[in-house]
């Protein structure tokens, strides 16, 4: 996975991984994941491709995340 995210060899990832502190490349592939849901959920122009963005876990943060910023602002 390590090798397919960072468009590497296999050999290349897991000497990377060795290398880095524990849990890093983890937190990479995460928020690079984050980043992702996050363009899909903002591209969603309408109600019906709302409906259409997976129903994961990471998907539904990024909807909660959203709403509580926006209720923030609405605060101000």
């Amino acid at each position: 996975m390590l090798c397919e995210e960072f468009s590497c060899r296999p050999s290349e990832a897991f000497r990377e991984w060795l290398r880095s502190p524990v849990g890093f490349l983890e937190d990479v592939i995460e928020t690079r994941a984050y980043r992702q849901a996050k363009a899909m959920t903002d591209a969603a122009d309408t109600a019906e491709a709302v409906k259409r963005l997976p129903q994961t876990p990471l998907f539904k943060l990024v909807q909660e995340i959203d709403r509580d910023l926006a209720e923030e602002e609405r605060k101000r």
